[in-house]
């Protein structure tokens, strides 16, 4: 290999983040068939509930910032005091949001009966947004030192799947797992702030005003659109816990869970790719890895079609069969995943065309939520796929439409 590329800051990344990715991968399919065994599908559904909250939640804590804050960091990162006021105007904003979702979970807990006869476990795992909230993973990818988040993911994710092989032993023990996942959160926020403050200098005071609200405005579309597809994917698995049930919560959660390990891989690589884009405008770049990740993950999609049932059984055992059909459905919904996440970040939002990636969640969002509104009786797991599908299609859709745009724009400034 190139020894060129080895050194390229952007394959260090890609490795660091797919490393990342990896263990993220790796090590819950560790601990998930363990889990799915030994809690049985009905309290598996509940830890799954548990945690289709909190990711809901981490959605309000983050605003957005993963992607705006990215961009900031990544354009002044050779000015140590201007980063020191991006990263401390952040924290401040993050702060007084993670008190407004504990306010929201509360009221949850206090207006929904099924959440309420598991309050506890709820409450246990609020560590997870207290974690995430303070793991400033858009300050590594602004500077492009993607090995340190990596570092922190690996120690908090394996001290995670130790506890639970120590610690949970019945289907009693379900309630435990929360307060596990926090720990592990936890350990990721303490250790990533360490890192910061060790390798880029950076320290946390109390900025202005102003300072605050231009991190805010910044961040606000880029809210909007990760709320909306928060609203279509991870809050799912809490529509079908509270429509259908703990035990169809389970059935579900095991069928996303190999959906997202086919489509893992891909976060990591267009993560990598943004600042750069941002930077140089590699369109060529660009045009090859989307390429060679389109394909990728179409033979990866097809050959978990073809053997969904074998896979689902030999990962989760009996009692998931019916996960395995469902299986068949995220597989198609890949297909539209892949392209979609890599026309929006990294090619729109490098080329300052964010509104068609930020909107397309958020039209696609709306979309999907009335619909729910209005099929929520007759739901099954099989028409919440169906629903993802129709709404990734109409991401896909206008994001492509987007990149129309840019083309003509970008070919009127060539003949010009």
């Amino acid at each position: 290999m190139n020894k060129s590329f080895v050194n390229h800051v952007i394959f260090k990344n890609f490795l660091a983040l797919s490393t990342l990715q990896i263990v993220n991968l790796v090590l819950p399919f560790v601990t998930l068939p363990y889990l799915a065994r030994v809690l049985g599908v009905s309290n598996y559904g509940v830890v799954v509930m548990v945690y289709s909250i909190m990711q809901l939640l981490f959605v309000i804590t983050d605003y957005g910032f993963n992607l705006s804050a990215t961009k900031e960091i990544s354009l002044f990162r050779h000015n140590l005091n201007r980063v020191n006021t991006i990263f401390s105007s952040i924290m401040i904003i993050k702060a007084v949001l993670l008190l407004i979702t504990f306010g929201i979970l509360l009221i949850l807990i206090y207006t929904i009966p099924m959440i309420y006869e598991n309050k506890e476990t709820y409450i246990m795992g609020f560590g997870m947004v207290v974690g995430q909230t303070f793991t400033p993973i858009w300050l590594f990818q602004g500077m492009e030192k993607m090995k340190h988040v990596t570092f922190v993911n690996l120690v908090s994710k394996l001290t995670f799947t130790l506890l639970i092989f120590a610690i949970i032993k019945t289907e009693n023990d379900y309630i435990y797992v929360p307060l596990l996942y926090s720990t592990g959160f936890v350990l990721a926020g303490l250790l990533s702030l360490f890192l910061a403050y060790r390798e880029f200098g950076i320290k946390i005071y109390l900025t202005s005003y102003n300072s605050i609200r231009k991190q805010l405005n910044l961040s606000t579309q880029y809210f909007f659109s990760r709320a909306a597809v928060a609203g279509y994917s991870s809050g799912n698995n809490f529509i079908v816990g509270l429509v259908l049930g703990e035990f169809y919560a389970g059935i579900f959660a095991v069928a996303e869970k190999v959906y997202v390990a086919m489509t893992i891989i891909y976060t990591p690589l267009s993560d990598s790719i943004y600042p750069h884009m941002v930077m140089k405008k590699d369109l060529k770049l660009f045009k090859k890895i989307f390429l060679g990740a389109t394909t990728l993950n179409f033979i990866v999609s097809f050959i978990v079609f073809m053997f969904s049932l074998e896979l689902i059984s030999f990962v989760f055992g009996e009692g998931y069969s019916e996960s395995a059909h469902l299986l068949k459905y995220f597989c198609v919904l890949s297909l539209l995943l892949v392209p979609s996440t890599f026309i929006g970040y990294p090619l729109l939002g490098a080329f300052n065309y964010e509104k068609y990636a930020n909107y397309s969640v958020v039209l696609a969002g709306c979309l999907h939520l009335i619909i729910l509104f209005f099929v929520y009786k007759y739901l099954s797991i099989y028409s919440i796929v169906l629903l993802l599908i129709f709404t990734q299609l109409i991401v896909f859709a206008i994001r492509l439409f987007g990149v129309k745009l840019f083309l003509q724009d970008r070919n009127k400034t060539i003949s010009n």
